[in-house]
């Protein structure tokens, strides 16, 4: 490989909608002098492995072209055994999924606003998030996100949001919001931030926030920033449907933090523990159950952003 930009396409993503979107910023690339070669994935996982198998080849940058879980699986792609497949590789974005809070939280605009990113932008080092998690078969594994980590009714509106991802993103997440919040199903276990003592907590979700958004839109951690070493840890109490439905619109808002049930931390590391084995979502994926331990990584990924 010479090309120094490695595109992986996901046509399926924004409900099939990106495959034509590709085709105007493939035309709009070469019209650029970029040099680039691409794939398209073909299933799950598919994008992790093209990016691995490009970094080896040579590639600088792999481009994730699509939704939360494009990029979600072509940042895993970065990372094998722990370590940096490639160091001083950088992801780039082209967000053409039906809503990306991780290019919302990175400031990206889709189509042709993420290619003109990578072609006047440059690399600026973000945290990346470590999971260490459990399947439902109890083994143990490792994953990677870069925007935020859910534990409950997070992961449960993700998991909904699919089969209505043909109304459009946000509002998919929104109706999978307004059906799982009637069922909150809060979770009970213990909380550990950092090297602090393991408090029990009574949780519908705690998320460990990178970025500042999350559920197609969700201002779910305001002060959050991308890059500066830490989570903001937002837990939200048990609470009654009823009151859970009347603050979603606080929680789009962002106005949901001074609420007496929702509580902010500021950590390195989480650690959950829990027999009631809620569902786990990174970037939007349902990855997970049980308890987790997340880590940041502090500056690991440098990510093309506008020059500031």
């Amino acid at each position: 490989m010479t090309a120094p930009f490695f595109f992986v396409v996901n046509p399926a993503a924004g409900s099939g909608r990106a495959d034509t979107a590709w085709l105007d910023v493939m035309r709009a690339a070469r019209a650029s002098g970029l040099i680039f070669e691409y794939e398209t994935t073909q299933g799950p996982l598919t994008a992790t492995s093209f990016t691995r198998q490009a970094l080896r080849a040579g590639a600088e940058t792999v481009v994730a072209v699509g939704g939360d879980g494009t990029i979600n699986e072509v940042v895993n792609g970065f990372f094998l055994d722990g370590a940096l497949v490639r160091p001083g590789s950088s992801l780039g974005l082209i967000p053409l999924g039906s809503s990306s809070d991780i290019a919302r939280s990175l400031g990206i605009p889709g189509g042709a606003g993420g290619l003109d990113i990578l072609i006047h932008g440059r690399p600026l080092p973000v945290d990346v998030g470590h999971a260490d998690l459990e399947d439902g078969a109890g083994r143990s594994f490792a994953y990677y996100f870069v925007n935020d980590a859910a534990v409950g009714v997070g992961a449960r509106i993700a998991a909904g949001r699919s089969p209505l991802d043909r109304v459009g993103g946000r509002a998919a997440v929104f109706l999978s919001s307004l059906d799982v919040l009637t069922k909150p199903s809060p979770w009970t276990g213990t909380l550990q931030i950092d090297d602090g003592d393991a408090q029990e907590v009574c949780a519908v979700t705690v998320v460990a926030a990178l970025g500042p958004y999350t559920g197609g839109g969700m201002h779910i951690a305001p002060g959050a920033k991308i890059d500066d070493g830490l989570f903001d840890v937002v837990v939200i109490d048990a609470m009654s449907s009823a009151e859970l439905i009347a603050n979603l619109p606080r929680i789009y808002a962002g106005a949901h933090l001074s609420h007496p049930k929702v509580h902010v931390h500021r950590a390195r590391t989480v650690h959950i523990a829990t027999e009631d084995r809620p569902p786990i979502e990174l970037d939007g994926e349902v990855v997970g159950v049980g308890g987790a331990t997340f880590n940041v990584l502090p500056g690991t990924l440098p990510v093309y952003l506008s020059r500031p």
